[in-house]
C-alpha cells in the first residue's frame, strides 16, 4: 500500500442559520478523521463523494463509498473513520432532534440511490447559506423527503428495550450538571445494579455511565459553539477538571476541546 504524505487537510466546520442547530461536517481529501464510540440526539447523514468511510455499530458495520449516502438514527451508538485507502471527501450533517412526523428507524441505513444522494448534497449547500437566503421550510421538507424514503429500507425486528430502560435515558439526558452513581441509577430504575447496567448496555450501547459521559459531551458542542469558554463548560457539566473534559473529548471526537472552539470560530480543521 502506497504511504500516504504526512500533511494535514482542512475539516470545515460550521453550525448551520437555516435550521438550528444543525452542525455541518465538510471533508474534501481528508487523510484521517476517526470518532470513538458516540450518539447524536437527532438524525446524522453522510454523503461520502471520495475514497470509503466507515461506520461500525454494535450489530455491525456500513463501508460507504462515493455516491453512498449513510443515514444513522437519533441516539444510535457509532464510531467512524477513514479507511486508509486514500485520502477522503464527505458531507456530514447532523440534525437537531427536530419534530418531523417520523418515527426513527432503530438501525442505520446505507443509501446508494443517486436521487437521495443529490437532493443531500444539495441540501447540505443550502445548510452552509446563511438563513436569510434560504427557507428553513424548504431544506426541512428535503431532509423529510430522504428520511422517509430510507426509513423502510432501515426497518428491523430489534426488541424493544424494557420501559425502566428508556425511563433512565431519558433521566441521563437530562441531568448533565452531576454524575450519578450507578447505584443511585439502577435504584430508580428498581432492578439490581447488576441487572440494569446488564439490560441498559445491551440495548443502548453503551454503558450507563458511558451514555452520561458521552451526553456531557455532546452538551459541551453545543455550549462551546454559543461561546462558552472551556473552563465554564467542564466546570458547568462536572468534569472532574479541565485535563479530564479534554481527554474524553479528545477520544471520542477525535479532536481537543480548544480545536473544536477554533473550528466553530474559524469554520476550519486540520485533521488529526
Amino acid at each position: 500500500m502506497t504511504e500516504l504524505p504526512a500533511t494535514r487537510t482542512p475539516l470545515k466546520l460550521a453550525w448551520s442559520d437555516v435550521i438550528v442547530g444543525a452542525e455541518l461536517y465538510d471533508g474534501e481529501n481528508v487523510q484521517t478523521f476517526s470518532t470513538d464510540w458516540h450518539f447524536h440526539e437527532g438524525w446524522q447523514l453522510v454523503a461520502v463523494t471520495r475514497g470509503k468511510r466507515q461506520y461500525e455499530f454494535k450489530s455491525g458495520c456500513i463501508v460507504a463509498g462515493p455516491g453512498q449516502l449513510v443515514i444513522v438514527p437519533p441516539r444510535l451508538v457509532h464510531r467512524a473513520r477513514c479507511l486508509n485507502e486514500g485520502y477522503t471527501s464527505f458531507k456530514i450533517a447532523t440534525l437537531p432532534a427536530a419534530d418531523w412526523d417520523l418515527e426513527a428507524s432503530p438501525a442505520p441505513v446505507s443509501q446508494p440511490t443517486p436521487k437521495l444522494f443529490g437532493a443531500f448534497v444539495s441540501v447540505f449547500e443550502w445548510l452552509k447559506v446563511s438563513g436569510e437566503h434560504q427557507p428553513r421550510s424548504a431544506a426541512l421538507d428535503c431532509l423529510e423527503m430522504i428520511l422517509r424514503e430510507s426509513r423502510a429500507a432501515g426497518s428491523t425486528n430489534k426488541t424493544a428495550p424494557p420501559p425502566y430502560v428508556r425511563q433512565i435515558e431519558s433521566y441521563l439526558l437530562n441531568s448533565l450538571n452531576f454524575v450519578p452513581s450507578l447505584e443511585s441509577i439502577s435504584s430508580l430504575a428498581g432492578v439490581s445494579r447488576y441487572h440494569f447496567a446488564h439490560a441498559f448496555a445491551k440495548h443502548i450501547g453503551l454503558s450507563p455511565l458511558a451514555f452520561h459521559t458521552r451526553a456531557r459531551l455532546m452538551r459541551a458542542r453545543r455550549l462551546i459553539s454559543q461561546g462558552w469558554s472551556l473552563a465554564d463548560t467542564s466546570l458547568s457539566l462536572s468534569f472532574s477538571d479541565q485535563s479530564h473534559f479534554g481527554r474524553q473529548f479528545r477520544k471520542v471526537y477525535g479532536m481537543t476541546p480548544g480545536e473544536y472552539q477554533q473550528n466553530v470560530t474559524t469554520g476550519v480543521h486540520s485533521s488529526p
